[in-house]
């Protein structure tokens, strides 16, 4: 039987209280020249990975730890220290990289909420008289919906632009413009036990309040026949 060199295999090592240990391989031996290399450090550990040698030690599941977690690499220590060196010797570089990258980014952002404000005045279709209201609104949801990290519905890439700007557009003008939140603490007084009923009779309501005010401000008050102000 031809024993495998296991120093060529790239293996899932648990850390367990008898020593090293994988499920394919039992007990396994870390080799004299290779070194651990906690996890933490993206750069030194992409450039250890790409090298091609190395076991992923982990931390196994626990009667009170559910899930296994990653600790970090076994590989050879000559891997290890020629990533470390790449580190420190491209340290102003990556940080330049970084730098401009952040910028590109923001700049995309600031064009993107640009031209989600743009399609939140395209639904609102306010009359002139009330721009000055399309542009608070169109301001307010662009802030909201389109945060990085927020989840909303302006970071979805499912839906179009303009349905995105629907959606906020509406949920912010529920929230701000409407009596939808006292409406909800009203309603959860009076019946603190049927939430699921009285949630839906409010959220109904405020779609109705929704449309009333962009109604209300989609089209202009008609003069009045006696000329008074």
């Amino acid at each position: 039987m031809v024993e495998i060199d296991l120093t060529t295999l790239q293996l899932d090592v648990y850390m367990a209280r008898q020593g090293p240990w994988n499920p394919d391989h039992g007990e396994v031996e870390i080799p004299d020249d290779w070194e651990f290399l906690p996890s933490g450090n993206a750069f030194v550990t992409r450039r250890v990975k790409a090298a091609g040698v190395f076991w992923v030690a982990w931390r196994p599941r626990g009667r009170n730890r559910q899930h296994r977690r990653r600790l970090g690499l076994w590989a050879p220590k000559k891997s290890i220290t020629a990533a470390e060196v790449q580190a420190i010797a491209t340290v102003e570089q990556r940080s330049k990289r970084r730098e401009q990258g952040a910028k590109s980014k923001e700049k995309q952002e600031s064009v993107y909420r640009v031209e989600f404000a743009d399609a939140v005045r395209r639904y609102v279709a306010f009359a002139p008289v009330h721009a000055d209201l399309a542009d608070e609104i169109a301001a307010g949801t662009a802030v909201r919906a389109a945060e990085v990290g927020s989840g909303r519905v302006g970071r979805t890439r499912a839906l179009s632009l303009d349905e995105r700007a629907r959606l906020a557009a509406r949920a912010l003008i529920r929230h701000r413009y409407t009596s939808y939140e006292d409406d909800l603490l009203d309603a959860s007084v009076v019946d603190p036990w049927g939430e699921e009923s009285w949630y839906r009779d409010v959220k109904a309501e405020a779609h109705t309040l929704v449309d009333e005010f962009l109604d209300r401000h989609r089209t202009v008050a008609p003069a009045d026949p006696s000329g008074d102000i």
